[in-house]
């Protein structure tokens, strides 16, 4: 997908994130993860960060690319948390602006930074980071090689590489799956999910090594779960809300993507994992 239809999405639709995803207090964009630490989704969403932080070893003297930081939640989190310098990058200026914003409130604008820029062509120079960081991101890549070769050359040797997101389950889908697939991913601004098989193959050709991938769909089910039942009083509402000139075709697509996630993780169609490697 063009950048200006990401981006396009993302501002589009900021409205419906703080509607129903608590938005304006967990300044979180991603599905969170549930566990027996969680009851509420606010819960869940900083538990996602806790999880990935973790699972990359994150530590105070860590310099850490956030690729694709949205409204700058999980940068925000591991500058308060962990007290390590982290770099957010997002194609949307709208997103850097609240980024910058929010880490002033929180104090930690020395430490969390926000630019913008394309996280497969970055202006950073070679081995400029301990951890590059993707969390539901990466998705957003036409071809997510040129985000790994990009993470493989901004790495220091023995970096960290962590993404969260959804991955295709396989290659060819009958077409009314392929028409649930393409609903659900294109109306959140998504052209297709690259196969945790061929992503971790193209990790080891840029010379990933400890590359091990963790299938979380089970925690992630509830907000998937949540999310269809949102959509469907919400589809309505939204298309009355376009005759009246409230609300915009790609909010509506945003809701049907919600409806249809749902059904094709339900069936098994894609998967939500962790992905975790270390440059060689």
């Amino acid at each position: 997908m063009r950048s200006d239809q990401i981006i396009h999405y993302y501002e589009t639709c900021d409205a419906d994130y703080r509607l129903f995803w608590d938005l304006a207090h967990s300044h979180a964009m991603h599905a969170g993860y549930w566990d027996e630490h969680t009851k509420t989704l606010r819960q869940a969403l900083q538990r996602e960060n806790e999880v990935l932080a973790q699972r990359a070893h994150i530590q105070p003297n860590d310099r850490v690319l956030d690729a694709g930081c949205g409204v700058g939640g999980s940068a925000i989190y591991l500058a308060k948390h962990y007290h390590c310098e982290v770099v957010g990058i997002t194609l949307s200026a709208k997103q850097v602006e609240t980024a910058r914003q929010t880490a002033q409130q929180e104090s930690v604008q020395d430490l969390a930074t926000f630019e913008v820029m394309d996280y497969t062509s970055t202006t950073f120079h070679d081995h400029s980071f301990d951890v590059v960081w993707g969390v539901e991101s990466i998705c957003h890549a036409a071809d997510k090689r040129l985000f790994i070769r990009e993470a493989a050359r901004l790495l220091k040797p023995k970096g960290r590489l962590i993404i969260a997101d959804g991955f295709a389950k396989q290659a060819i889908y009958s077409p009314p799956d392929q028409l649930k697939m393409d609903t659900w991913l294109k109306g959140w601004g998504v052209s297709t999910l690259a196969q945790a098989s061929l992503f971790e193959r193209s990790l080891q050709e840029e010379g990933f090594v400890l590359i091990e991938f963790q299938d979380v769909t089970q925690h992630v089910m509830p907000s998937s779960r949540r999310l269809y039942w949102l959509s469907w009083p919400a589809i309505p509402l939204s298309k009355l809300g376009e005759l009246v000139g409230w609300r915009k075709p790609a909010q509506t697509a945003n809701l049907y993507g919600a409806r249809c996630q749902y059904q094709t993780l339900k069936k098994e169609l894609w998967h939500y994992g962790i992905l975790y490697a270390e440059k060689g």
